[in-house]
């Protein structure tokens, strides 16, 4: 199911968007949302990892448990393989 949106834009992301939706011979709605869906991947991903690190901070402060410095690199290879999944699974939609 799709549903209309009307949005806002310049005059000049307008005539851009146009412009590409010609070229290519897609409807301005595809490009949209082809070139829209990685940024909102980004943005989703982004925000998960601040909500993240607030519950982080607020665990710390509540109990001063921290991580010594043989644990960051565990923490940094995991948050990396989250990252890694995700951006296959954001390929694999596509």
């Amino acid at each position: 199911m799709s549903r209309q949106l009307n949005l806002r834009v310049s005059d000049e992301f307008a005539e851009r968007l146009e412009r590409v939706a010609r070229s290519t011979g897609r409807p301005m709605s595809a490009v949209l949302e082809t070139v829209g869906t990685p940024a909102l991947d980004a943005a989703e991903a982004d925000v998960r990892f601040e909500d993240e690190a607030f519950v982080a901070w607020e665990a710390y402060q509540m109990t001063g448990e921290r991580v010594e410095g043989h644990g960051i690199e565990a923490l940094f290879t995991e948050a990396g393989e989250k990252a890694r999944r995700a951006a296959s699974a954001s390929h694999r939609k596509k």
